[in-house]
């Protein structure tokens, strides 16, 4: 289901907390949705603005855009971002979802 951010941001943020839930600290507020790992974790967190922008806490990623909608996927669990010509998509590293086997 491919949700917009000017209209869904709701089902946005509750998709963002259920993708991330018990992988490490997961902000949401009605501006913003931050996730972040704790160390000794692999080193990775994504924030996304309500409007749309975006910023990803991994080397070789720097995204500086604005994108109109989100598509969460289970398998492998990632979310995919698109805007005017263009798309991010983020997966969650496998080192992190160990956590969810193990715990």
């Amino acid at each position: 289901m491919v949700l917009r951010f000017d209209e869904h941001w709701s089902d946005i943020s509750e998709r963002f907390r259920n993708l991330f839930e018990g992988l490490g600290v997961v902000t949401v507020t009605e501006d913003l949705l931050s996730f972040r790992s704790i160390p000794p974790d692999v080193a990775t967190g994504i924030a996304i603005t309500r409007s749309g922008g975006l910023v990803a806490n991994m080397p070789l990623h720097a995204v500086e855009s604005r994108f109109t909608t989100v598509t969460y996927s289970s398998s492998p669990p990632s979310l995919t971002l698109d805007g005017d010509g263009m798309s991010y998509t983020y997966v969650v590293p496998p080192a992190l979802l160990k956590q969810r086997k193990d715990g």
